[in-house]
Formats: C-alpha cells, structure tokens, sequence
C-alpha cells in the first residue's frame, strides 16, 4: 500500500517537475511521454526492488525560488544508539540519493540540474510512535550536473548539503519529516551563490 501512495505521488508531480519544453516535446509530444513514462516506471522499480540493500526508501518533493525538484533515496541504518540526550535517543543512516531539479523559468532541458549525494543524517528521537516524533541535522556532500541554476551560480559541480528537519511517524514502517536543506560549496570558489530547498520527505521500510 505505501508503495503504490509513493507512485502516485511521482506520478502527480512529473507533470510539474520534469521540463515542460524541448526539441523533442515541440515536435513528438508522445515520444517525450513515453520516455517520462519509461524513466517514471524505472525509478519505481528500482526502489520497489532495492537493488543496493537498503533499510529504506525514500521520495522527497523539493521546492525553491523558481525551481522544483523530486529526490529518490537509499537509506542504511546501523543497529546502534550512538548517544542519549535529556532522555531521547541519538540514532543515525546513510543517505545515498538522486535529485532531479528543474526551473520554472527556463523551459526545457536549459533549466535542469541532476545531482547524486551521499549524507549522514544524526537523528534525536523521543519517541517511535507519534506523528511529531524526531529531529535530525545532517552535513554530506553532493556531486551536480550543472554549477547553475537560474541566476544562481554553484560555480563548482561539487556542493556540501547542510539540513536541518522534524519529523515523525504515520506506522512504525512510514515516516515523515519537513526539511530545510542547503547547498553550497563552502567559498571553495566564487561566486557562490549557493541554494535552498524546502523538502518534504516520504520514507518507507523495506
């Protein structure tokens, strides 16, 4: 059941999310279709069958000034508390994710970034069962197709990812968590503009 409310959300944003322009929309609107559907259908497949072993899966919409985004993660859990704080737990997992940008004032193929990161996220759960159940914070490292988006410029196709997120829980299998997530190189060089997303995550056990 989680799996198919997961596909009916990809389903619903790629018309927003994927470019709305192009060579090939203008002259075969049914061959950019069929490749969407393709791309659409493959992404599912991957995550229903978890071909690197993960623990969880997970599909995030993004949004920022002039620009959405879908994200398709892989999450690993190592079996330990790493601490305790004021009676909650500090836990932690392995983020390893695809992010799909496109802006929504460049039409087409001219406005989209595609992205790969790999982010350990540190966790502070109060609890297992409560829609409000958890904070997390995490700094990892993402590697982008294009260093600019918009007026924005990356300058480098390396970026750091800094977020900052609450969430909680619908099963003991299905979480979600609202997230501020920043990318930038750190002045690795200039200019750097940098970007942020607010995120909204779906995450489902295996």
């Amino acid at each position: 059941m989680s799996r198919i409310f997961v596909l009916l959300c990809i389903l619903l944003s790629a018309q927003f999310t994927f470019a709305a322009e192009g060579e090939t929309l203008k002259s075969d609107s049914k061959e950019t279709w069929g490749w969407r559907t393709a791309m659409m259908t493959s992404l599912m497949l991957t995550l229903a069958s978890n071909p690197l072993d993960a623990d969880e899966f997970s599909v995030t919409p993004m949004s920022s000034t002039d620009v959405g985004g879908l994200k398709f993660g892989f999450r690993w859990y190592p079996n330990e508390v790493i601490g305790n704080l004021a009676g909650a737990e500090i836990t932690h997992y392995y983020l390893f994710a695809y992010n799909y940008w496109q802006s929504t004032v460049v039409d087409g193929q001219e406005g989209v970034v595609n992205g790969l990161e790999f982010i350990p996220v540190f966790r502070l759960n109060w609890s297992y069962n409560n829609l409000l159940s958890f904070v997390e914070t995490s700094v990892g490292a993402s590697v982008l197709s294009r260093n600019q988006i918009n007026d924005r410029q990356l300058s480098t196709n390396f970026q750091f990812s800094n977020s900052l997120a609450f969430g909680g829980y619908f099963t003991p299998k299905s979480t979600w968590t609202l997230q501020l997530q920043h990318y930038s190189n750190n002045s690795i060089k200039l200019p750097n503009n940098g970007i942020n997303f607010y995120n909204l995550n779906f995450a489902f056990r295996y």
